[in-house]
């Protein structure tokens, strides 16, 4: 019952004698190293010798030979151990020294193709990492949205908080934009949406700029080791290139095309500044530049909050 058992098993089964002789080996054996049958012609074999003699699918011989010498000196048993062929073909390998009492009688060496089963794990890895990366995209504008900016907030501030630099946040609007819907409708709003996603890509293009859709027609720009006044540069060139594109919107009360306004934040962190609070400083100078009327650009103070408009 036995030898019927491991001749018609789907492993591949080959036990030795304590001197490395082949005492049973199956077809299966043979079909994974490539070894031309019946499999009984190689009871009696150096394991060795046969592994030598016919194995062409493994890509280093002499390593394969050195390792399975090396487990069946230690006597450890070994399971799930994967072995990848040059085929691609990948097997887990179970090593199992015998015993009868106390007295070492052999070795006992299993292996299963497990190609399939990790060609479907690494399926499900790229579907996860990939969902992942979705869920980290706004929808709408193709930018990052919220929840992938508050992960990079807390990488950028352990490393401006660790080199003791800056780090800036530029938050902005597009300045009556609830009478642009209301004017256009909502698909042309998307539109609108979009088109102001582009102008703030395309303008830290070169930047080591983090760009987000912070939530409805607000948009955020995480600027690592940007002063001041890099941020005010880059939040004025963001303002003029929108202004400059002309996007008809004969609903605003300033001019008769889309306009932002920016709120600014520049901190050099430390233990004493929660993360967060960079975004709602700029929130309150971005609320100040509406306040003081739109289409501008406005930075938080410490002293007197967002007390600086451009």
């Amino acid at each position: 019952m036995f030898s019927v058992m491991v001749q018609n098993a789907k492993t591949g089964t080959m036990i030795e004698t304590p001197e490395r002789e082949v005492a049973v080996i199956n077809q299966t054996f043979c079909d994974m190293f490539d070894i031309p049958g019946p499999p009984n012609q190689y009871v009696g074999l150096k394991s060795n010798q046969l592994f030598l003699s016919h194995a062409p699918m493994l890509k280093d011989p002499a390593r394969f030979l050195k390792t399975v010498e090396s487990t069946v000196y230690s006597k450890e048993s070994i399971v799930d151990e994967e072995i990848t062929f040059i085929n691609g073909k990948i097997y887990a390998r179970d090593y199992i020294p015998i015993y009868e009492g106390h007295v070492y009688i052999g070795h006992y060496w299993e292996y299963r193709d497990i190609t399939e089963k990790k060609k479907a794990e690494c399926d499900l890895r790229k579907a996860n990492k990939k969902l992942e990366m979705l869920s980290m995209k706004d929808g709408l504008t193709g930018l990052n949205n919220r929840r992938s900016l508050d992960k990079q907030l807390e990488i950028e501030w352990e490393y401006a908080q660790k080199e003791k630099e800056p780090l800036s946040f530029l938050l902005f609007d597009i300045d009556y934009f609830k009478a642009y819907n209301d004017t256009y409708g909502h698909i042309q709003g998307d539109e609108c949406l979009k088109e102001v996603a582009n102008i703030a890509k395309s303008v830290v293009f070169d930047e080591p700029a983090f760009v987000a859709r912070y939530g409805g027609e607000e948009f955020g720009i995480l600027l690592p080791r940007a002063n001041q006044y890099e941020a005010i540069k880059m939040a004025e060139a963001i303002r003029q290139q929108v202004e400059q594109r002309g996007i008809i919107h004969q609903a605003s009360d300033l001019f008769k095309c889309v306009t932002i306004s920016v709120g600014i934040m520049t901190v050099v962190p430390s233990e004493n500044i929660p993360p967060i609070s960079i975004f709602h400083q700029a929130d309150q100078a971005l609320y100040e530049a509406k306040r003081t009327g739109r289409n501008r650009i406005s930075v938080y103070s410490h002293h007197k909050e967002a007390d600086s408009n451009v």
